[in-house]
């Protein structure tokens, strides 16, 4: 592991300012700067390289974990070449890169952008229980006459793996026809409020036991799980959500062996002073940490 001194523009080339070489890493990082389908305030394309520059920044031990991030062996790819306004191209373009990560026996991360872009990374692991940080459901069929639209990536990651392996966590914001679509299809959730009132540890035990039966998992963070106060910096802001250490704490309960890679998403830089992506940043840290102590 090197400190990679190559800045562009004042940026960091490597996520945390650290670059392990490909063949000697266990986990590898692209970014998605893709917003094309945003809904209401654009500005996730830019949150890749906002949370590079904030992570080389940040210190690097674990309090969680007593794990240095410097002992964590990661390489960061850059940016995939997206397609602006062409979804269904950029979803592919993830999927065949997350699949080369995976051939290499490694741990692919993504950095959003919006959610569309983990439909990619859950049709390459095809077999993988998902389970979804979100303040919404995304399972509407189509929005605004599009079925590949941010607000519709878990029916389609639920068509993928099946309903009954799809998890959410922190839910608060969804509509009629999308909350029957849930009770039809035994959607598995807990909400924001009941993670407030009974507290993290029950949650975390309660998606534990729902993922008991899974072989392998795979973990999406949309950064609007967490309540503005914590998070501001999103496209699709809703008061009530969790705070970081709630997340982090279900977070510790859920990473195990099973987890084969994971995404943080949505974090929008345009509306906030950098604190979005600082607290991505510390996901991606902490994420790893956990699973580097777990001997990955």
């Amino acid at each position: 592991m090197v400190k990679d001194s190559f800045y562009i523009d004042g940026v960091p080339r490597a996520f945390g300012g650290f670059q392990s070489e490909f063949s000697k890493s266990d986990f590898v990082l692209f970014g998605v700067p893709y917003d094309s389908t945003s809904s209401f305030r654009p500005g996730s394309r830019f949150g890749p390289r906002a949370i590079r520059e904030v992570s080389a920044n940040l210190e690097t031990w674990s309090w969680r974990t007593g794990v240095d991030y410097e002992d964590v062996r990661l390489h960061d790819l850059g940016d995939v070449s997206i397609v602006h306004g062409d979804s269904a191209e950029t979803i592919r373009r993830v999927q065949e890169t997350v699949e080369d990560i995976r051939g290499a026996r490694k741990v692919p991360i993504l950095l959003g952008g919006e959610h569309t872009m983990t439909l990619g990374a859950v049709r390459a692991f095809k077999d993988a229980a998902v389970v979804s940080f979100d303040a919404h459901f995304d399972l509407r069929d189509e929005y605004l006459s599009n079925k590949l639209s941010h607000a519709c990536v878990m029916r389609r990651s639920s068509e993928e793996v099946g309903p009954g392996n799809v998890l959410v966590v922190g839910a608060r914001a969804s509509y009629a026809e999308e909350v029957d679509f849930v009770k039809k299809k035994g959607i598995r959730y807990i909400s924001s409020l009941d993670i407030i009132r009974s507290g993290a540890q029950p949650a975390a035990a309660w998606a534990k036991e729902r993922l008991s039966g899974a072989k392998k998992v795979y973990i999406s963070i949309d950064i609007d799980v967490l309540d503005p106060a914590f998070a501001p910096g999103v496209g699709n802001p809703e008061p009530e959500g969790i705070g970081t250490t709630a997340l982090l704490d279900i977070l510790n309960a859920v990473v195990d062996e099973r987890v084969v890679g994971f995404d943080v998403v949505e974090v929008s830089p345009p509306y906030d002073n950098g604190s979005t992506a600082a607290v991505a940043s510390k996901l991606v840290f902490e994420i790893c940490s956990m699973m580097k102590s777990l001997g990955r």
